[in-house]
Protein backbone atom coordinates (compact mmCIF):
# COMPACT_ATOMS: atom_id res chain seq x y z
CA UNK A 1 0.00 0.00 0.00
CA UNK A 2 1.78 3.19 -1.26
CA UNK A 3 0.62 5.40 2.08
CA UNK A 4 1.12 8.63 0.06
CA UNK A 5 -1.31 7.74 -2.79
CA UNK A 6 -3.91 6.94 -0.46
CA UNK A 7 -3.42 9.90 1.25
CA UNK A 8 -3.90 11.71 -2.19
CA UNK A 9 -7.02 9.44 -2.40
CA UNK A 10 -8.60 10.48 0.40
CA UNK A 11 -7.39 14.20 0.86
CA UNK A 12 -9.27 14.42 -2.89
CA UNK A 13 -12.40 13.09 -1.70
CA UNK A 14 -12.87 15.12 0.86
CA UNK A 15 -10.63 18.64 0.51
CA UNK A 16 -11.64 20.92 -2.37
CA UNK A 17 -8.66 21.51 -4.86
CA UNK A 18 -7.61 24.94 -3.25
CA UNK A 19 -8.01 23.65 0.41
CA UNK A 20 -5.70 20.32 -0.26
CA UNK A 21 -3.11 22.53 -2.14
CA UNK A 22 -2.70 25.12 0.59
CA UNK A 23 -2.64 22.41 3.38
CA UNK A 24 0.38 20.18 2.32
CA UNK A 25 1.84 23.15 1.14
CA UNK A 26 1.50 24.62 4.97
CA UNK A 27 2.59 21.27 6.29
CA UNK A 28 5.74 20.93 4.09
CA UNK A 29 6.68 24.26 5.13
CA UNK A 30 5.88 24.21 8.48
CA UNK A 31 7.72 20.89 8.67
CA UNK A 32 10.95 22.50 6.79
CA UNK A 33 10.74 25.65 9.30
CA UNK A 34 10.81 22.77 12.56
CA UNK A 35 13.73 21.73 11.17
CA UNK A 36 15.58 24.74 9.52
CA UNK A 37 14.83 25.65 13.11
CA UNK A 38 17.70 23.66 14.42
CA UNK A 39 20.14 25.42 12.51
CA UNK A 40 19.42 28.84 13.97
CA UNK A 41 21.77 31.17 15.71
CA UNK A 42 22.21 34.52 17.45
CA UNK A 43 24.80 36.06 19.01
CA UNK A 44 24.31 37.20 22.56
CA UNK A 45 23.72 40.96 22.02
CA UNK A 46 20.76 39.38 19.75
CA UNK A 47 22.13 39.46 15.83
CA UNK A 48 22.48 36.51 13.55
CA UNK A 49 25.14 34.36 14.17
CA UNK A 50 28.40 35.00 11.54
CA UNK A 51 28.37 30.86 11.80
CA UNK A 52 27.84 29.98 8.08
CA UNK A 53 25.08 27.01 8.99
CA UNK A 54 23.46 29.43 11.58
CA UNK A 55 23.35 32.42 9.56
CA UNK A 56 22.46 30.86 6.50
CA UNK A 57 19.51 28.55 8.50
CA UNK A 58 18.38 31.45 10.46
CA UNK A 59 17.62 33.95 7.30
CA UNK A 60 16.02 30.26 5.15
CA UNK A 61 14.03 30.48 8.39
CA UNK A 62 12.72 33.94 8.43
CA UNK A 63 12.31 33.84 5.02
CA UNK A 64 10.25 30.85 4.70
CA UNK A 65 8.12 32.02 7.65
CA UNK A 66 7.36 34.93 6.42
CA UNK A 67 6.46 33.25 2.68
CA UNK A 68 4.26 31.11 5.06
CA UNK A 69 1.96 34.19 6.14
CA UNK A 70 -0.29 34.67 3.44
CA UNK A 71 -0.55 31.28 2.62
CA UNK A 72 -1.43 29.97 6.20
CA UNK A 73 -3.80 33.57 6.29
CA UNK A 74 -5.52 32.56 2.81
CA UNK A 75 -6.23 29.03 4.32
CA UNK A 76 -7.34 29.83 7.50
CA UNK A 77 -10.13 32.10 5.77
CA UNK A 78 -11.39 29.32 3.78
CA UNK A 79 -11.46 26.91 6.02
CA UNK A 80 -13.82 29.81 8.24
CA UNK A 81 -15.73 30.99 5.11
CA UNK A 82 -16.32 26.88 4.27
CA UNK A 83 -17.49 25.85 7.13
CA UNK A 84 -17.93 28.61 9.57
CA UNK A 85 -16.11 29.20 12.90
CA UNK A 86 -19.06 27.00 15.24
CA UNK A 87 -17.60 24.04 13.20
CA UNK A 88 -14.06 24.69 14.55
CA UNK A 89 -15.15 25.44 17.90
CA UNK A 90 -18.57 24.34 18.73
CA UNK A 91 -17.96 24.13 22.57
CA UNK A 92 -17.91 28.17 22.71
CA UNK A 93 -21.50 28.22 22.14
CA UNK A 94 -22.63 25.39 23.82
CA UNK A 95 -23.08 22.58 20.74
CA UNK A 96 -21.37 19.85 22.57
CA UNK A 97 -23.96 16.81 21.34
CA UNK A 98 -21.20 15.38 18.63
CA UNK A 99 -18.44 15.54 20.64
CA UNK A 100 -19.64 13.76 23.60
CA UNK A 101 -21.12 10.96 20.79
CA UNK A 102 -17.41 10.75 19.22
CA UNK A 103 -15.93 10.64 22.87
CA UNK A 104 -18.56 7.44 23.63
CA UNK A 105 -17.12 6.28 20.39
CA UNK A 106 -13.21 6.40 21.26
CA UNK A 107 -14.06 4.52 24.40
CA UNK A 108 -16.10 1.63 22.56
CA UNK A 109 -12.08 1.52 20.84
CA UNK A 110 -14.55 3.08 18.16
CA UNK A 111 -12.61 5.61 15.75
CA UNK A 112 -15.82 8.08 14.60
CA UNK A 113 -15.78 9.24 11.36
CA UNK A 114 -15.28 12.90 11.15
CA UNK A 115 -18.51 15.03 11.45
CA UNK A 116 -19.25 18.71 11.70
CA UNK A 117 -18.61 20.24 15.06
CA UNK A 118 -16.94 16.57 16.36
CA UNK A 119 -13.69 15.59 17.54
CA UNK A 120 -12.10 15.77 14.29
CA UNK A 121 -13.15 19.20 13.60
CA UNK A 122 -12.42 20.41 16.94
CA UNK A 123 -9.06 18.84 16.68
CA UNK A 124 -8.81 20.84 13.29
CA UNK A 125 -9.78 24.24 14.86
CA UNK A 126 -6.81 23.75 17.47
CA UNK A 127 -4.87 23.11 14.81
CA UNK A 128 -6.17 26.37 13.03
CA UNK A 129 -5.36 28.34 16.18
CA UNK A 130 -2.24 27.07 17.02
CA UNK A 131 -1.24 27.34 13.09
CA UNK A 132 -2.30 31.37 13.51
CA UNK A 133 -0.74 32.04 17.19
CA UNK A 134 2.47 30.50 15.45
CA UNK A 135 2.75 32.96 12.89
CA UNK A 136 1.45 35.83 14.59
CA UNK A 137 4.84 34.93 17.41
CA UNK A 138 6.57 34.69 14.99
CA UNK A 139 6.16 37.94 13.02
CA UNK A 140 5.94 40.11 16.37
CA UNK A 141 9.35 38.40 17.20
CA UNK A 142 10.81 39.49 13.60
CA UNK A 143 9.42 42.68 13.98
CA UNK A 144 10.61 43.54 18.03
CA UNK A 145 13.83 41.64 17.05
CA UNK A 146 14.52 44.53 13.91
CA UNK A 147 13.12 46.92 16.11
CA UNK A 148 15.49 46.17 18.67
CA UNK A 149 13.26 46.12 21.44
CA UNK A 150 14.12 44.84 24.99
CA UNK A 151 11.38 42.30 25.27
CA UNK A 152 11.42 40.82 21.38
CA UNK A 153 13.47 37.86 23.39
CA UNK A 154 10.75 37.07 25.64
CA UNK A 155 8.52 36.66 22.27
CA UNK A 156 10.96 34.78 20.98
CA UNK A 157 10.45 32.27 23.89
CA UNK A 158 6.80 32.48 23.25
CA UNK A 159 7.22 31.36 19.76
CA UNK A 160 9.30 28.83 20.40
CA UNK A 161 6.39 27.16 22.97
CA UNK A 162 3.86 27.99 20.17
CA UNK A 163 5.84 25.94 18.05
CA UNK A 164 6.24 22.90 20.30
CA UNK A 165 2.21 23.04 20.24
CA UNK A 166 2.54 22.97 16.17
CA UNK A 167 4.71 20.00 16.84
CA UNK A 168 2.40 17.79 18.54
CA UNK A 169 -0.51 18.84 16.71
CA UNK A 170 1.23 17.65 13.34
CA UNK A 171 1.93 14.65 15.02
CA UNK A 172 -1.29 13.54 16.90
CA UNK A 173 -3.40 15.08 13.76
CA UNK A 174 -0.93 13.03 11.31
CA UNK A 175 -1.35 9.62 12.86
CA UNK A 176 -5.04 10.21 13.64
CA UNK A 177 -5.28 11.26 9.75
CA UNK A 178 -3.09 7.87 8.80
CA UNK A 179 -5.23 5.67 11.02
CA UNK A 180 -8.43 7.24 9.23
CA UNK A 181 -7.35 6.85 5.64
CA UNK A 182 -6.11 2.86 6.68
CA UNK A 183 -9.65 2.48 8.11
CA UNK A 184 -11.29 4.06 4.99
CA UNK A 185 -9.06 2.25 2.71
CA UNK A 186 -9.35 -1.22 4.38
CA UNK A 187 -13.10 -0.90 4.37
CA UNK A 188 -13.56 0.43 0.75
CA UNK A 189 -11.65 -2.72 0.08
CA UNK A 190 -13.98 -4.89 1.71
CA UNK A 191 -17.26 -3.15 0.32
Amino acid sequence: MNIFKKIMEYLRERQLPMVRYLHITIIILVISQIIVSNFMGFTSAGDISPNTIEFYGTWLHILTGLFIIPIAFVFIIIELKQHGFKYYFPYLSGEVEQLKNDINQLLKFKLPEPNAYGIAAIIQGLGLGALFLVILSGLTWFIAWNANLSWSHDIKEIHEFLTGLIQAYIIGHGCMGILHIYLHSKSKKNS
